[in-house]
């Protein structure tokens, strides 16, 4: 080390060796405790059979293998703090990076001359700014340039990227073209973050111990808020935390012989760091490993004791538990309503706002990426191409979703008076989760093309365009459901702290009296300070949930509420979302489905859709429709002719989630093609929805006298094909004066004066879904977003028959609505005879008429 090894002696060495050992011995009291809890918490998750909370509906992508190689590039490497040296830098996917002598050596297998782990690393492309980060971290000089930093005169080119490492000498790289520099910039912060969190993200034994044994060490310091240097592994966390601790030493003790020129002083004093700290890792690495197999070897002894006592262990637990609250709630319930609650909306939004660009940011450039493929792939005889595409695609370069999120240390400044946050942790954990879910969008992308480029009676720029809809329905899902996780969890680390800390003073001494109600054999695996935290934890969390829930149910920054895929997520936990065969599941054709309620007028309420999907419907005639957002009880407006007849007819399926359905719902083969040229000629929407029929029924004349026909053609073709079918009526068509339609219900009693638009529903095992939403169109008609599961009713149709409220009621008797078949049209042929059947005092007798159908329907 040179002059720093001078500086660090014998003497200070041992020292700083005997100050860690002490340090140590103190954490590594609380380390056995805990990892007696994490591995019994292992045991008890095992025995139960937990299940994950939080079901994702994108295909996860397994992670790649360590020796993937990410990145390479021959840069300009400062090397030993003399000169600029050609070096050719390899990045695999354990994200260090690898300095090789040139890229024949790389070839020929060599080692790498520098292995560099970038864990805390900050990354400067400004030397001004970079310099005044060197200005914080040494203490005995300003403004001056050391021998070690480069010159930014004599750079070979004009990107530099500086390098700064915590207790560690900082590395210097310079680029000669722009792009260059941001490609890797980009692949040095995702080094830098992954290497921060992978590691504290494993969910082990190990690692779920030494983060809460680091958590009670800290409290009995004092220091309850979180700590932005919880990064690396756990010997690097270790070791930042007793360098913060040994910090006023090195100063005191090696100020006195910094005397040298000033530009050597802090070249000297980081290398002293350097050596001290690369000194603690070592001695650290050996004790950390020794704790650990004890603790293995303990656990082991205790495991079939755990197993047998599980059932003591928990009832054990949860009187200790009762005993708590008893104590705790009503101090903690007013502190946390008084100083915490009124916070929570607040910090919500200033943690919501940075995170939520970041994610809507990122489904822009998966969208984007998607309709550029959409464009350039219409025919599948282009497989090499499109593979190349989808490459680009997963390896896409993401700053600038990063920049959107790294603005949280903003908005974070302005709740620094009220709690005290570092926003390292959180921005990392938030970018990792958005590349994990960008690498997710690309891979279920690549399996629902899959299967168009291999047959070849796929219509593929049908198949590319509907999967490309799907995907972004699933990460708008998905989305969702990270950022409700992110949200809650950054909020119970923002406010918690406070909470403990206030209670400390009044509880620190009474907590070691309630381990008397703790049998002697389960003193190993119950502690009442976690006890103690989750109960102030559940204390939180209710608030937390409210405000969370709160702003779900506002839409804000398209936040989704639980419900809105309730009957989407049901038949999940029967194929795990991560298998390549779980695209591929669909329900058993041999399942018979219970009668549909709409044949008694069975109406129960028991799920609500409260999604906001855009709905884009477009009908051959005179005008296109379009709705609007659908909002919570709003009527459905529309460009249609006054006395238009809508004819439906939808196969209703059980309860399937977006991937039970077949692969085959994306794709339109050849043959399908000749059958379904009207549905497919009027969807050019974005995305793929239901239409509205109204051409030929414009002309026929009032609705009226069109809809006996109808009902007799949807009976008739249902007799043939042997399905049910229940035809829902009467429904108001009103016209206002912008020249738009309304559909509403008739008011109770005026049945008979109103004009039916039928609505002809097919009962039948759903094998495969061909349509996206079409359950949309039952929205809309509805004016409601409620959806109902069908129920099983053996009552005479006729004896308990209700009033049709038609449109109020027709959401409550439709779980999912999957495919639109046939739009059913009178002919020209039967348009005279329609007219002369059904004459104007018939007219009144329709709702007669209908009955006498729907009752031979059943």
């Amino acid at each position: 080390m040179g002059s720093a090894s001078s500086l660090l002696d014998e003497k200070r060495a041992n020292y700083l060796k005997g100050q860690v050992d002490a340090r140590f011995n103190e954490f590594a009291t609380i380390y056995r405790k805990q990892y007696f809890l994490a591995f019994l918490s292992h045991v008890q998750d095992e025995l139960q059979q937990h299940k994950e909370q939080h079901t994702k509906l994108l295909n996860q992508k397994n992670p790649l293998e360590p020796g993937t190689v990410l990145y390479e590039e021959n840069l300009m490497f400062f090397e030993d703090g003399k000169r600029w040296k050609h070096r050719f830098v390899v990045v695999r996917a354990n994200y260090i990076l690898e300095c090789h002598k040139s890229y024949k050596a790389f070839m020929k297998g060599y080692p790498p001359l520098l292995r560099l782990v970038p864990t805390g690393g900050t990354v400067f492309t400004s030397e001004q700014k970079y310099m005044e980060m060197l200005d914080q971290c040494c203490p005995f000089t300003s403004n001056v340039k050391g021998d070690f930093v480069p010159l930014e005169e004599s750079m070979p080119g004009q990107y530099p990227l500086y390098l700064r490492l915590p207790y560690r000498k900082d590395h210097y790289f310079c680029l000669y073209k722009e792009d260059q520099q941001t490609e890797f910039l980009s692949i040095l912060s995702d080094c830098i973050r992954h290497q921060n969190k992978d590691f504290l993200k494993k969910n082990t034994c190990e690692v779920k111990a030494f983060l809460k044994a680091l958590q009670f060490y800290r409290q009995e310091k004092g220091q309850y808020e979180s700590w932005d240097m919880l990064i690396g592994s756990d010997v690097r966390v270790l070791a930042n935390l007793f360098m913060e601790d040994l910090m006023p030493y090195l100063e005191t003790e090696l100020q006195p012989f910094l005397k040298t020129r000033k530009t050597d002083r802090r070249r000297i004093w980081f290398m002293t760091m350097e050596a001290a700290y690369f000194r603690m890792n070592e001695h650290l690495l050996e004790r950390l490993n020794t704790l650990k197999k004890e603790c293995k070897d303990m656990v082991k002894e205790k495991e079939v004791f755990m197993r047998s006592d599980m059932d003591q262990i928990i009832s054990s637990r949860a009187f200790l538990e009762g005993k708590l609250k008893a104590m705790v709630a009503e101090p903690a319930t007013k502190y946390c309503a008084e100083h915490v609650q009124p916070y929570l909306p607040a910090v919500l939004e200033e943690v919501m706002v940075p995170i939520s660009l970041g994610f809507t940011e990122a489904r822009q450039l998966s969208e984007g990426m998607m309709e550029q493929l959409c464009e350039d792939f219409q025919e599948s005889d282009q497989s090499e191409e499109l593979q190349q595409a989808l490459f680009k695609m997963s390896m896409a370069n993401l700053q600038s979703c990063y920049e959107k999120v790294s603005k949280l240390s903003d908005h974070i400044q302005e709740l620094q008076p009220t709690f005290n946050y570092p926003v390292k942790g959180l921005q990392n954990s938030t970018e990792i989760d958005i590349k994990q879910l960008m690498e997710n969008v690309e891979y279920t992308y690549e399996l629902l093309l899959r299967k168009a480029l291999e047959d070849p009676s796929i219509n593929f720029g049908t198949a590319i365009q509907k999967a490309s809809n799907r995907v972004l329905k699933q990460f708008d899902y998905d989305s969702s459901t990270v950022r409700k996780k992110i949200f809650q969890d950054a909020l119970i680390s923002i406010t918690l702290p406070s909470i403990k800390k206030h209670l400390a003073p009044s509880f620190k001494e009474e907590l070691p009296k309630l381990e008397q109600h703790i049998f002697a054999d389960y003193s190993n695996f119950i502690n009442v300070e976690n006890v103690y935290e989750d109960v102030l934890q559940q204390i939180l969390e209710k608030e937390v949930l409210l405000v969370v829930n709160e702003a779900a149910s506002k839409k804000k920054y398209n936040l989704l509420t639980e419900s809105r895929y309730n009957f989407s997520l049901s038949s999940l936990s029967s194929t795990p979302p991560n298998s390549p065969g779980y695209l591929k599941s669909s329900p058993n054709p041999s399942t018979a489905l219970p009668p549909y309620p709409l044949l008694n007028n069975g109406l129960k309420a028991s799920r609500t859709f409260s999604g906001e999907p855009e709905q884009e419907m477009k009908g051959v005639g005179q005008s296109s429709l379009k709705s609007k957002n659908a909002q919570p009880n709003t009527t459905l407006s529309q460009d249609l002719p006054k006395s238009a007849p809508v004819t439906v007819k939808a196969d209703v399926g059980q309860n399937k989630t977006l991937l039970d359905e077949n692969v085959d719902d994306v794709f339109v083969t050849a043959d399908e093609k000749t059958t379904k040229q009207t549905a497919t000629s009027m969807n050019t929407s974005a995305e793929t929805r239901p239409e509205l029929i109204t051409d030929d029924l414009v002309s026929s004349g009032p609705i009226g006298k069109v809809t006996e026909a109808l009902q007799q053609a949807a009976t008739s073709r249902t007799k043939e094909a042997n399905v049910p079918t229940a035809v829902i009526s009467p429904v108001n068509v009103t016209s206002s004066s912008g020249g738009e339609a309304e559909l509403t219900a008739p008011p109770a009693g005026e049945e008979d004066n109103i004009s039916p638009i039928a609505v002809c529903l097919p009962i039948k095992n759903a094998g495969v879904n061909k349509m996206d939403d079409a359950d949309d169109i039952i929205e809309k008609l509805s004016g409601s977003q409620q959806i109902i599961n069908p129920e099983i009713s053996s009552s005479d149709p006729v004896k308990e028959a209700k009033p049709l409220d038609c449109v109020q009621e027709i959401r409550d008797l439709v779980v999912e609505v999957t495919e639109i078949e046939e739009i059913i049209q009178p002919s020209k042929d039967n348009e005279e005879s329609i007219q002369k059947t059904l004459s104007k005092d018939n007219e009144e007798n329709i709702p007669k008429m209908l009955s006498e159908d729907h009752e031979s329907v059943v």
